[in-house]
């Protein structure tokens, strides 16, 4: 890195952290701090759904992916777009945006219980630490590897920032860097992609027959996905990924209060659909132009015989996933790749701010209803006196304990790369997480027991399936399951002697159907069958209720 790029970084912290004092000067209640006061422009969430919800996984994995599997695995995430679009239209932020509530995880008290409610919230603060520990580990790792700063240097200033600047402004500041940075990702990308065509003389056609003619080169080690395969063990087929990312997109719309949040703070219905529809348009063309970054690269060193840059080894997943910011700096001019280094720092940070906010919002809400209930009215429209000092302190700690919990991530399997370990991380929690959510609004005659069960079964499915093979491994070396039967399933590895894993792109819908259809069978086997409690399912939205507004 020239000393111009380091320069262009130190500008973009240094223009975080003064949006984050500016936007302070704007805190003069809790509805503020948490929603913005409910009067976000609705074009600003939905870039800001964008920014939290890619991040810098996505980001580098994608561009990485292409080395393994071209197009094909974008195509997938494309045709799960318009069954995922419609769910969340139609349904999810309809029925979330009738209520009132500053934390998503209030609906599941009125619905079910304070144990539903509290297993929610646990859900949530372990799937937003290890995504957001996911998140700067990733950022940090590929920033060392092409900067030579130290590992530790980089994790400690990306998560100070991040957290200061939220510390500070509050959700209003989340949404607002949060849009600078989509502005840096999408000119990080675009700029990538001209300046290959310039430098090659190139296009995509030729970019695409390039990773074509890659993939038929090494077909035992990359190849592209075949449209459908029933063997578990198969990495990924275009219909798996396209399941697996509807799945995904549902759950989170219902359940992750990172993005429930974000439509709480528009105005009304009307606002929160534009924003959603503006964030899916946004999605899908990042995504797109990350897919085509990728078929760039393969060209630009496969096609033009260039040199890969010094320490990627393309047949190392986690290597593979460098090549885009090892790119910039190595091929493009002095300020330009310190620029692309700084989307790369923005997607990371836009995780990281909306996590540690989101999860101070909903131990806020939580302490809140605590003195609620011992004070006998949950339903009053009070707040704690010093919820935003406190909101505060705890975006503080949040920030410092993702800080640390990076480096404990470091350890993965080298052979996962960030698209194989991100459904057995954080993701392994969003099923379980969305199922709970979804059993309330659409079976509306199980109970909290079921409910509960049923959203234990899920996660027992998603952690079986994405650490299938060490558990395998444990109950073959005691005898408790037979290489046979393995065998017989086409989960045995007859050649390194050792049960096969499951494809990752299995946890997220096989947890989810774990989830409702043991939630429907426990409401019978344990009784737990109820009425259906009226305005918080679907087949009784309509019914009144003070905590619905009338103009939804």
């Amino acid at each position: 890195m020239s000393i111009v790029d380091h320069a262009v970084i130190v500008v973009y912290l240094a223009a975080m952290v003064g949006l984050g004092i500016w936007f302070s000067r704007r805190q003069k209640s809790a509805e503020e701090y948490f929603l913005a006061g409910r009067r976000m422009a609705w074009w600003a969430v939905g870039t800001s759904i964008t920014a939290s919800l890619l991040s810098s996984l996505t980001y580098l994995g994608e561009p990485g992916e292409v080395w393994s599997s071209g197009a094909t695995h974008m195509l997938g995430k494309m045709l799960g777009i318009p069954f995922e679009m419609l769910i969340v239209w139609l349904f999810l932020i309809p029925f979330m945006m009738r209520f009132r509530f500053t934390s998503a995880y209030e609906y599941l008290e009125y619905r079910f219980n304070t144990t539903a409610r509290r297993l929610g919230l646990v859900l949530f603060l372990v799937m937003a630490t290890l995504w957001m520990g996911f998140v700067v580990l990733a950022s940090s790792r590929a920033l060392a590897a092409v900067s030579g700063i130290p590992l530790p240097v980089i994790i400690l200033t990306m998560g100070v920032v991040a957290t200061v600047y939220t510390i500070l402004g509050g959700l209003r500041a989340v949404i607002w860097t949060d849009v600078i940075q989509v502005v840096l990702l999408v000119g990080g990308g675009l700029f990538s992609i001209a300046a290959v065509a310039w430098m090659t003389e190139s296009w995509i056609p030729q970019w695409y027959a390039t990773t074509k003619q890659y993939l038929l080169q090494h077909a035992g080690e990359h190849k592209a996905l075949p449209w459908f395969s029933a063997a578990p063990r198969v990495r990924a087929t275009i219909v798996t990924v396209a399941i697996n990312m509807a799945v995904w997109y549902m759950c989170t719309h219902a359940a992750n209060q990172m993005t429930v949040q974000r439509y709480f703070s528009t105005s009304d219905l009307k606002q929160a659909r534009r924003s959603f529809l503006t964030g899916s348009v946004i999605d899908v063309f990042v995504n797109l132009m990350l897919l085509v970054v990728g078929l760039a690269l393969v060209h630009y060193y496969v096609g033009h015989g260039h040199p890969l840059p010094q320490g990627i080894d393309i047949q190392v997943r986690q290597k593979r996933d460098l090549i885009f910011p090892a790119f910039a700096i190595g091929e493009l001019p002095p300020g330009v790749g310190g620029g692309i280094l700084a989307a790369l720092l923005a997607a990371a940070m836009s995780s990281i701010d909306s996590g540690i906010n989101a999860i101070a919002t909903v131990l806020c809400v939580e302490l809140r209803d605590a003195r609620r209930r011992r004070d006998g009215t949950l339903t009053a429209d009070g707040q704690l006196p010093d919820q935003v000092r406190l909101a505060r302190w705890i975006t503080l700690a949040g920030g410092a304990f993702i800080t640390l919990a990076a480096w404990g991530l470091d350890y993965l399997p080298p052979g996962w790369g960030l698209i194989d370990a991100m459904p057995r991380t954080f993701n392994a929690i969003v099923a379980p997480l969305g199922s709970l959510f979804l059993i309330g609004i659409f079976l509306p005659r199980v109970g909290p027991r079921a409910a509960v069960l049923g959203v234990v079964l899920s996660l027992a499915v998603s952690l079986g399936i994405g650490y299938f093979q060490p558990l395998a491994t444990w109950l073959v070396d005691r005898q408790m399951l037979s290489q046979a039967t393995l065998d017989s399933c086409g989960l045995w590895d007859a050649k390194n002697g050792c049960p096969h894993s499951i494809s990752f792109t299995w946890i997220l819908p096989g947890s989810l159907v774990a989830g409702l259809a043991g939630a429907w069978v426990l409401s019978f086997l344990l009784r737990d069958r109820q009425e259906p409690v009226p305005a918080f399912s679907w087949s009784t939205r309509h019914a009144s209720s003070p905590l619905v507004q009338k103009d939804q």
